[in-house]
């Protein structure tokens, strides 16, 4: 199994010792899954710090966030890139202040489906809520920014650039299917949940700016953790 973090804890992103957050920072928790095709099972978790009392606007060079990314290289590590996620979703739904998505409950679907009835206590319940959207006292707030624009499914590339997010030109579309690696896939969902997280911390009024190129944004973050890989996808 590949992985790829920038958090000191990886089994604990919301404690003291998370990075680059200070403590008792507020998070916005956003996945991005892909778990069908032929390319392997996988996962990001982006952790955006949220601003208690105003709105902050970032560039390229001032976005901080920590993200935790694995992905299946043959398919018996499918169960562990399950339980891990499993693991993950636990603690974002518990002490995240926002757990995002784009279409979080159909990925997760297509996740369990190729798990093959591996116990997912945090998948089972997030893909619950997601189907409601319920208000859950003490529960992270679900934003899936597929019902951003309206009735009617959304695309994420179209959602990006009408919040002014740059997607790096040789992304293939969330969703498409194709023969990557483990690595570049890694690197596809970082991303996307990325974009995700941002677009969901701009609708709380929590985040502003003109323009973000994201490649550039995950590159800075993630240039020790990607090291066989060039800035952008081939």
């Amino acid at each position: 199994m590949r992985e790829a973090t920038n958090l000191s804890w990886t089994d604990t992103p919301f404690g003291g010792a998370r990075r680059p957050f200070t403590d008792r920072t507020p998070l916005l928790a956003a996945f991005s899954l892909q778990a069908t095709g032929h390319s392997p099972a996988s996962a990001a978790a982006v952790y955006l710090p949220l601003p208690r009392t105003r709105s902050l606007r970032v560039t390229d060079t001032t976005v901080r966030f920590g993200f935790h990314a694995l992905a299946a290289e043959q398919p018996t590590e499918i169960a562990a890139v399950t339980a891990s996620l499993d693991a993950l979703l636990v603690q974002a739904r518990r002490q995240a202040a926002i757990l995002a998505g784009h279409r979080l409950g159909d990925q997760l679907a297509a996740l369990t489906a190729a798990s093959a009835g591996q116990p997912t206590r945090g998948i089972t319940a997030v893909r619950a809520a997601w189907q409601n959207q319920p208000s859950e006292r003490g529960l992270a707030r679900l934003h899936d920014t597929d019902t951003d624009t309206g009735p009617g499914p959304a695309v994420l590339a179209d959602l990006c650039t009408s919040h002014d997010l740059v997607l790096p030109a040789d992304v293939p579309p969330a969703g498409a299917d194709g023969c990557w690696t483990a690595t570049q896939i890694l690197r596809q969902l970082v991303v996307y949940a990325l974009a995700i997280a941002l677009i969901a911390a701009r609708n709380a009024d929590r985040y502003q700016w003109n323009a973000l190129h994201l490649d550039a944004v995950v590159e800075a973050a993630a240039w020790d953790q990607l090291t066989d890989l060039p800035p952008r996808l081939p």
